[in-house]
């Protein structure tokens, strides 16, 4: 047995020792801080506080599944418009998607909160927050869906249009089916991080779960143990996510994975064979 494959067996418990390490130490220097001061951990003992934060978490996850839900209706139809159009309109798809994407979660808040009013819509805090989750959100789907559609290889296409059949059947029938299946590790990623970007609304007023927790710390005067538990609730929720994208995206070969980067050209995959005029 050679010394490399010796230290690739050993690697993982080296791993989930130096993790051990860094978590007793972690935890030593918190007390050592009076980080486990009974009075301030004292109120999460209470059956209500518990109640209340579930209040909080029930708002982040509705949020959170709403605008999942209309991110994909918008995003899919954005990034087959992406791959299959051409002309005009796919440049406007186009520049809506990266211009979205490039601009900060944070701004889209704010301007989707203070804008929406000035043309006449007056929109309560929790849709506006849903709306600009759902504009960023929908937008990365739409690149996600250009990107799988764009992992299958031209020849699949070109043969099933040479049987006869016409773009809305073939990208029914055939691309798909393999892209939604390639693309699922992605967009579970994706649901990840629009879960962690909830945490943002409340600046823009809605009593989500970091909203609840500014309540509950400026009543008990904890706030560092406050904002704790609510990074442990999210690592509760994300982490099985994260475990589940990778164990779909360990899956599948490396050339069947979608990858999504900030230039276009360095997208795993290309789209643009898949259009109205392939025959």
């Amino acid at each position: 047995m050679s010394a490399a494959t010796v230290v690739r067996q050993r690697s993982p418990m080296f791993g989930r020792i130096s993790a051990a390490l860094v978590l007793v130490g972690a935890v030593l220097l918190l007390y050592a801080t009076g980080f486990f001061q009974e009075d301030k951990w004292g109120p999460f003992l209470e059956p209500s506080t518990w109640r209340f934060l579930g209040e909080g978490l029930a708002v982040t996850l509705v949020i959170g599944v709403i605008s999942l839900i209309l991110s994909l209706l918008i995003g899919v139809p954005l990034g087959m418009a992406r791959a299959g159009l051409t002309g005009p309109i796919r440049y406007v798809v186009g520049g809506y998607i990266e211009l979205v994407r490039a601009t900060p979660i944070l701004a889209i808040l704010l301007i989707t909160l203070l804008g929406l009013p000035r043309l006449g819509l007056d929109i309560e805090p929790f849709w506006a927050g849903v709306v600009a989750l759902t504009m960023y959100t929908s937008a990365v789907l739409g690149e996600i869906v250009r990107a799988g559609i764009g992992s299958i290889p031209r020849g699949e296409v070109e043969a099933a249009r040479s049987l006869g059949l016409t773009y809305r059947h073939t990208m029914r029938r055939v691309v798909l089916p393999q892209a939604l299946a390639r693309m699922t590790p992605a967009i579970v990623s994706q649901l990840i991080t629009l879960i962690k970007d909830t945490s943002l609304l409340f600046i823009i007023g809605v009593q989500e779960l970091v909203g609840y927790g500014r309540s509950f710390f400026n009543f008990y005067g904890n706030l560092l143990e406050t904002y704790f538990v609510i990074a442990v609730i999210f690592f509760l929720i994300n982490y099985p996510l994260s475990r589940v994208s990778r164990r779909l995206e360990s899956g599948r070969p490396p050339d069947e994975r979608v990858a999504i980067s900030g230039e276009e050209d360095q997208v795993t995959g290309r789209a643009d064979h898949i259009t109205r005029g392939t025959t």
